[in-house]
């Protein structure tokens, strides 16, 4: 029984890294690779060649080992924001590596350079599941990145093209002030290109910008909005999930800790916490609303739900959430949080299938401390400072 439980106790904490490390290195070395191919691409000699060699081809790539630096770290930074599961991450690094595939296809860089990103893309497009968290943060840093890798790949491209524009860009303010005009669509036409080799080239800054730039947008102003819609068409709750999941009701501490473990270990839960009080997580699903209500716990997915976690401050309202719940879901495991030993047996009168009291193992375990005695593993990071959660 102890391999297999070890067994398990590995498999969780690797399943803690997957799949957003391997992806994430995984772009990151995609990132680096056309990094490396650019750095050591003839730019020059790309742009020097005659109009009568031009095509289409070179015309999209006459700046490739720029644009493969500049995409390359972009999709470096999105591999870092990876790590954290972040939705924006994932959408601009889908963005990216569809653009990288698209240069290096053109560039006629049918080796490593096209292999790496595409395998990438369809890893990501397959996993899009995994990448659900949507910080502020997070989306406004994703954005900046991708706004910044824009404004560059304008602002330097049309400087090196600057002969083949009229009149002339000869400095890197008209360069810059050139791509803010025409990724806002405004264009003045006070600057135009006059060759097959610019015109190709602001195609790809057009194609590219106005992608990132409504990604960038989106991924900002999307979760916001979306919120706003589904309170106004659900008042009381939110998204419902469908298949076996965690409902933890209450919205103290306990709660906020428990949810957050949940999140770490990557465990589908539905909040439901009462009208006048803010959920534990605001970036994860909830449902609002009188917790003892039926219609409540039924929004919240009860009837498919594998757990439920009685995490209220007032025990009473743990065993009424207990009882209520069994109602609903008879072959429902309810696990209900007391408040001292005293409330044990009547949560456990209320039904509850496993009744826990955090003040009271909490004690115990302080006092195995005292004696000097082991605590148990999976305690190691709670005990000491220098451990990462």
């Amino acid at each position: 029984m102890r391999p297999a439980v070890g067994a398990e106790r590995t498999w969780r904490r690797l399943r803690q890294f997957l799949p957003q490390v391997p992806l994430g290195l995984f772009l990151i070395l995609g990132g680096a690779f056309n990094i490396l191919v650019g750095s050591h691409a003839d730019v020059f000699s790309d742009l020097t060649r005659s109009m009568s060699q031009v095509s289409v081809g070179v015309s999209l790539t006459a700046l490739g080992g720029g644009a493969q630096i500049i995409l390359g770290s972009g999709l470096v930074g999105s591999g870092v924001g990876l790590f954290w599961r972040l939705r924006s991450a994932w959408t601009f690094a889908c963005l990216l590596l569809l653009i990288t595939v698209g240069v290096n296809a053109l560039g006629a860089h049918f080796g490593v350079a096209l292999i790496v990103p595409s395998a990438a893309f369809l890893l990501l497009v397959f996993f899009h599941g995994e990448f659900d968290r949507q910080t502020l943060i997070g989306s406004m840093l994703a954005s900046f990145v991708g706004v910044a890798a824009v404004l560059a790949y304008g602002t330097f491209g049309t400087y090196l093209l600057g002969a083949q524009f009229s009149p002339r860009v000869d400095n890197l303010v008209s360069a810059l002030y050139f791509t803010i005009v025409t990724l806002s669509t405004v264009g003045y036409g006070d600057i135009h290109p006059t060759t097959v080799v610019a015109q190709g080239y602001l195609i790809t800054l057009i194609v590219f910008g106005l992608s990132v730039f409504a990604s960038a947008i989106f991924s900002v102003i999307g979760p916001a909005l979306s919120r706003r819609f589904e309170r106004l068409l659900k008042p009381s709750g939110g998204r419902v999930m469908k298949r076996d999941h965690v409902i933890i009701v209450g919205a103290g501490t306990i709660a906020r800790n428990t949810a957050q473990e949940l999140v770490r270990r990557h465990i589908p839960f539905v909040q439901v916490v009462a009208s006048d009080k803010l959920p534990p997580l605001e970036d994860q699903p909830v449902v609002s609303g009188d917790v003892g209500d039926d219609q409540v716990l039924k929004q919240a997915g009860i009837a498919q739900a594998d757990l439920l976690i009685a995490a209220q401050d007032d025990d009473n309202e743990n065993a009424f959430t207990c009882l209520a719940a069994k109602d609903l879901n008879p072959n429902l495991r309810v696990l209900a949080v007391a408040s001292n030993r005293q409330a044990i047996r009547r949560l456990k009168l209320a039904r509850a299938d496993l009744v826990f009291a955090p003040a009271e193992v909490g004690s115990r375990l302080l006092a195995n401390l005292i004696e000097g005695e082991e605590l148990p593993e999976a305690f190691s990071d709670l005990l000491n400072s220098d451990s990462t959660p």
